[in-house]
C-alpha cells in the first residue's frame, strides 16, 4: 500500500446525509478503477460483484496498488489532490446530484414507435439490492435493446433476426430484443430476450406487485421462450456447476438478463438507426455468438479485454454509429477507456445529442462519422436522440426500489455522472416534441448559413471536399424535411386525442 493515500469521504452510516456521495478506490488485481454512485447509501463493506458479472472486494476510503504498478502512484496522488476539495465548491460538486434535480423516470413519447421504425437503446442499469439474496455489484450491468431485431426462435442457439413487421406498438411481440452479455455463458458470448415487456418490465403491468409467485413466473417465461436454449455455463458461485436452469435463470438472470426493472433503474440512451445499420448490428452479433457455440474456443468473460460493455460498444460500431473499441488493448492503455457501462450510456448520450452537425470538414476527419454518412446517409447525432430512465418496479417485495444513479469510470474521465445528469435534466433530450423542435432549428440554422454560389466557386477552384459537401447539404436537407413531417404527425395526433370520442 501507498503510505497516506486516502481517496474520498469516510464512511459513517449513522450520519450520512442523503444523496451523500463516497468515492471508493477498487483494486482489481491491481487495476485502479474510480467509483462514484450518488444515493441515499453509496457503498457497502460486503460489496462482492462489480459490472457485466465480475466479482470484486470493495476498499472504502483507501486504496492499495500492488508494487509491480508503481507507475500509478503519481496518478493516484493526483487523483488525492483534486478530490481534496470535497463540498460544495470542490471537483465532489460535479457529481452531486441535487434532491430537486432526480428525475426517477423519463421515457420517450409512445407515439415515438410510430415515427421511428428502427433504434437501439444502450442501458446502463444500477446495482440491485435484493431482501432476500444480498447485493450486486456498484457497477451494474450493461445491455442494449434493437427495435427492429427479433429473437430467432428456429436457431439452436442465440440468434437474431429481422421483426416481420414493423411494429409501432411497444407491447407487439415483433417489436424488438433485448441483448445481454453473460459472464457465465460459456459457448456464447450472449442471449437475447423477446420484447420490450419482458426484457424491462418482465411482464408486469403498472402497479403490479412484484411478488415470489410473480417472479417464479417469469423465470418460467425465461425458460418457455427459449432464451437459454442452446447455452452451456461456466461454473458460477451462486449456482455451482452444472446448474439447473431455472435455479441460475433465479440467481443469475432476472434483473440482468431480463426482467432488468426487478431489481435495477435503467439508465438508456436511444438512436434511430437505418435498415442497412441493422442489418450490420445483427450480423455482427450473430457472428460473434457464432465464433463460440461452433468454433473450438469458449467464451471466458473478461474485465479488460471482452466484457458486456465490449460486445455493445463494437456492435453499435459494425454500422459506423463509433469507434470499436480493442479487446487487445495492454493494461496501462485499457484505463484511460474502460470499457464500463455507465461511461459507453453517457458516450452515446452525448454523441446523439451534442456531437458534431455542422461542420462537415470535421466529419469527413472523422473516421466512423465519414462512414456513416457515405454508406448509410445518416450522423449518429441527429433528431430522436432520446434519453430515458425507469425506476425499479413497485410495489416490489423482493428488492429495494430506491431510485439510484451511479458511473464507474476511469480517474482520467470524472464529471460523467453530472454530464447525465444535465443530459436528463434537459427536455430536448428526453421529449420528442422538443428534441424534434431543436434539431428542426439546428437543420434550418446550417442551411440558412450555406452560400450555394461561393461554395460552388470554391469547390472548382480545388477543395478536397467538393463531392462530401455536396453530400453533406443533401443530407440535412432531408433530415430538415423529416422533421417537418413528424411534427405536423405529432400535431395531427394531438388533435386527434383532443377530439370527443362518441358513446
Amino acid at each position: 500500500m501507498l503510505p497516506g493515500v486516502t481517496i474520498g469521504i469516510e464512511r459513517r452510516p449513522k450520519e450520512q446525509k442523503p444523496f451523500e456521495i463516497l468515492i471508493g478506490c477498487l483494486d482489481l488485481s491491481n487495476k485502479i478503477w474510480l467509483t462514484v454512485e450518488v444515493r441515499q447509501n453509496a457503498f457497502h463493506d460486503d460489496d462482492e460483484e462489480a459490472g457485466c458479472g465480475m466479482r470484486i472486494t470493495t476498499r472504502l476510503a483507501a486504496c492499495g496498488i500492488g508494487a509491480s504498478w508503481g507507475t500509478f502512484s503519481l496518478v493516484l496522488s493526483g487523483m488525492t489532490l483534486s478530490l481534496g476539495g470535497c463540498g460544495d465548491e470542490g471537483v465532489i460538486s460535479r457529481f452531486m446530484l441535487k434532491p430537486d434535480r432526480l428525475i426517477v423516470e423519463r421515457r420517450p413519447d409512445p407515439v415515438y414507435d410510430q415515427l421511428f421504425q428502427y433504434y437501439v437503446e444502450l442501458c446502463a442499469t444500477s446495482q440491485f439490492r435484493s431482501k432476500l439474496k444480498g447485493e450486486g455489484g456498484v457497477a451494474g450491468h450493461a445491455v442494449m435493446y434493437i427495435k427492429g431485431a427479433c429473437k430467432d426462435e428456429e436457431a439452436s442457439f442465440p440468434q437474431l433476426r429481422r421483426c416481420r413487421v414493423a411494429a409501432t406498438d411497444l407491447h407487439d411481440p415483433e417489436h424488438g430484443a433485448g441483448v445481454s452479455v453473460g459472464r457465465w455463458f460459456q459457448n456464447v458470448n450472449w442471449v437475447a430476450i423477446p420484447g420490450y415487456d419482458l426484457f424491462y418490465q418482465g411482464n408486469l403491468k403498472f402497479g403490479e406487485p412484484l411478488t415470489q409467485a410473480r417472479f417464479e413466473t417469469a423465470v418460467r417465461n425465461a425458460v418457455s421462450k427459449g432464451i437459454y436454449k442452446g447455452v452451456r455455463l461456466h461454473a458460477s458461485p451462486s449456482v455451482g456447476a452444472d446448474p439447473n436452469l431455472e435455479e441460475f435463470i433465479s440467481k443469475e438472470g432476472i434483473g440482468t438478463d431480463l426482467a432488468l426493472q426487478f431489481a435495477r433503474s435503467v439508465f438508456c440512451a436511444r438512436l434511430p438507426i437505418t435498415a442497412p445499420m441493422l442489418d450490420e448490428i445483427i450480423s455482427f452479433l450473430n457472428d460473434k455468438n457464432r465464433e463460440y457455440f461452433e468454433g473450438e474456443a469458449d467464451y471466458n468473460w473478461d474485465v479488460w479485454a471482452d466484457n458486456c460493455a465490449h460486445t455493445l460498444r463494437n456492435a453499435l460500431a459494425a454500422a459506423n454509429i463509433w469507434s470499436p473499441l480493442s479487446v487487445r488493448a495492454v493494461k496501462f492503455r485499457q484505463i484511460f477507456n474502460l470499457a464500463v457501462p455507465a461511461n459507453q450510456f453517457v458516450n452515446l448520450a452525448e454523441l446523439g445529442t451534442q456531437g458534431n452537425i455542422g461542420d462537415y470538414r470535421e466529419i469527413q476527419r472523422d473516421g466512423p462519422e465519414r462512414d456513416a454518412l457515405h454508406e448509410f446517409h445518416w450522423l449518429p447525432t441527429r433528431h430522436g436522440a432520446l434519453l430515458k430512465t425507469l425506476p425499479v418496479h413497485e410495489p416490489n417485495d423482493l428488492y429495494d426500489a430506491t431510485f439510484r444513479l451511479f458511473t464507474l469510470q476511469s480517474p482520467f474521465r470524472m464529471g460523467r455522472t453530472q454530464r447525465a445528469v444535465d443530459l436528463l435534466s434537459d427536455g430536448r433530450f428526453v421529449r420528442l416534441d422538443a428534441n424534434l423542435r431543436y434539431f428542426h432549428e439546428k437543420y434550418d440554422a446550417i442551411l440558412a448559413g450555406h452560400d450555394e454560389r461561393r461554395d460552388m466557386l470554391a469547390s472548382v477552384r480545388g477543395t478536397p471536399y467538393r463531392r462530401v459537401e455536396r453530400l453533406y447539404y443533401e443530407y440535412i436537407k432531408t433530415q430538415r424535411a423529416e422533421v417537418e413531417g413528424m411534427l405536423n404527425r405529432l400535431a395531427a395526433l394531438e388533435d386527434q386525442a383532443d377530439i370527443p370520442k362518441s358513446n
